[in-house]
């Protein structure tokens, strides 16, 4: 089944996953165990690509596939609990290839996981066309320019809630000058009234003085 955006051609378990998990849309796709793609390391992310475009790898087959396309050599000790930290995950099943050795697949968990993933990065500019499999071409998912924009998003995110911050502080300021404005102001009403109160006792006692010296 050919990608129509990634240009791979993954090989994916049946249509009904072995695990409950579901993976959504985006860099933040998500299955329902709550696994992210930056959730995981970046050996488990190159691991699940790899695996995306494998038929059936065993562990030896992805060992070599890790040497050959990023010069990696990962030694067993950690290639295998990566492994199983994706099945655990419902990213990849293991499967029995003989006696010996098991199998890896991808799920339709880990295909829509990769998938939505680098649809994510294409429209953000973060991707480059490289050979895959039989000449094909994929979409390689760039991990460090995303990361990179992330950190960029965060750090303008802070930003921004410290702007919201200081404007908040701000109101607040005014709103206090607001009142103490008030608060003067009905200060000088009530002198104003004390003032006018007097003037119309003067008044009262100029008249009388008036009154009796007539």
């Amino acid at each position: 089944m050919q990608s129509e955006t990634t240009g791979m051609e993954p090989h994916t378990t049946d249509d009904e996953s072995t695990t409950n998990n579901r993976c959504h849309s985006g860099a933040g796709a998500e299955a329902d165990g709550g696994v992210r793609w930056f959730d995981l390391n970046a050996s488990k992310r190159d691991l699940l690509v790899e695996i995306y475009q494998m038929d059936q790898p065993s562990g030896q087959d992805i060992r070599h596939r890790m040497k050959a396309e990023h010069d990696e050599d990962v030694d067993h000790g950690r290639l295998y609990p990566n492994l199983d930290d994706l099945v655990d995950y419902g990213l990849i099943d293991k499967g029995e290839q003989n006696l010996r050795s098991n199998y890896y697949q991808i799920t339709n968990d880990g295909r829509r996981l990769v998938e939505d993933t680098a649809r994510y990065f294409a429209s953000i500019g973060a991707t480059n066309p490289v050979a895959a499999d039989g000449g094909r071409e994929q979409t390689a998912v760039d991990v460090k320019v995303l990361e990179g924009r992330v950190e960029t998003l965060s750090k303008g995110l802070a930003a921004t809630r410290e702007s919201i911050d200081e404007l908040k502080d701000d109101l607040e300021a005014e709103r206090q000058e607001r009142r103490r404005l008030e608060e003067e102001n009905d200060e000088l009403r009530e002198e104003i009234e004390r003032l006018d109160a007097r003037t119309n006792l003067l008044k009262l006692v100029d008249n009388s003085d008036d009154m009796t010296g007539q």
